[in-house]
């Protein structure tokens, strides 16, 4: 059950507005911090249901490294990839929402052993700078999977499908993730154009939600922000293709959760 309600998404260099979100329609204009005046951010509560997975990659505030095995030597040799754990054969035909919930935290298991191998592949060639920046955008997509999880997963809170659409959304970030990293996906459309759509789907998203969500939704925004910009910190080169890949792939995203919400 490759995707089990993979559907999930969300996005924007948002303009926010001190109240009523919903109400905001600024622009995001530039790679830096793009007119956002963020509001304090609440404190986030933990998915009712799926309590968030600690993963191999997730970086304790401690350390530097997403894994216990660290080492900061420049140009070290990549560790063995962590093998891939199959999914269960059951998982081929799920039949009960309980099964179904089984699949997509398999799945999302999978994502994130993809992830961290991609991840150790990168950080292993690379010099202390670009080791410590690479760490910094790792935290930040961390803190913004996290956030916009949360949000997703609120729309079906309580149900029996909860965890299926919690999972999926990490599932789905996970790969997204991995794909930055390996810079395997590019965007068809200049920065400029991608910003333009974000922002327009955005838009059309905050009418399907009430308060609470759009707050939800700011917090996951704000936070996305700061992981687009650390993100390509970390590539340098060419920062307007990677702002418009980043961006174009937040716009998939958040068109799937429109699509979910205008149900």
């Amino acid at each position: 059950m490759q995707g089990v309600t993979r559907r999930i998404g969300l996005g924007l260099a948002v303009g926010l507005c001190l109240g009523a979100i919903a109400a905001c329609q600024q622009t995001t204009d530039t790679a830096e911090q793009p007119g956002v005046s963020p509001e304090p951010v609440p404190e986030q509560t933990t998915p009712p249901e799926p309590s968030a997975a600690q993963s191999p990659e997730e970086i304790p505030e401690e350390t530097t490294s997403p894994t216990a095995s660290e080492s900061t030597t420049t140009g070290q040799a990549a560790p063995e990839p962590e093998p891939v754990p199959p999914l269960p054969a059951e998982c081929s035909e799920p039949q009960t929402q309980a099964l179904m919930n089984q699949c997509a935290k398999a799945e999302y298991d999978q994502a994130d052993v993809q992830l961290n191998n991609a991840y150790q592949a990168v950080k292993a060639s690379l010099s202390e700078q670009k080791e410590d920046q690479l760490i910094a955008a790792e935290r930040a997509w961390i803190a913004y999977r996290d956030a916009y999880c949360e949000f997703v997963q609120s729309q079906f809170e309580g149900g029996s499908i909860q965890p299926t659409i919690y999972y999926s959304c990490m599932e789905r970030l996970t790969s997204d993730r991995t794909a930055e990293l390996q810079q395997n996906k590019g965007a068809a459309i200049s920065y400029e154009a991608a910003d333009e759509e974000l922002n327009a789907v955005y838009q059309e998203l905050q009418t399907y939600l009430d308060a609470a969500d759009q707050d939800q939704l700011t917090d996951a925004q704000l936070a996305w922000i700061d992981y687009r910009n650390a993100h390509c910190a970390f590539e340098s080169g060419d920062d307007s293709a990677c702002l418009a890949q980043v961006t174009a792939t937040r716009v998939e995203q958040l068109q799937e959760q429109v699509e979910s919400r205008s149900l």
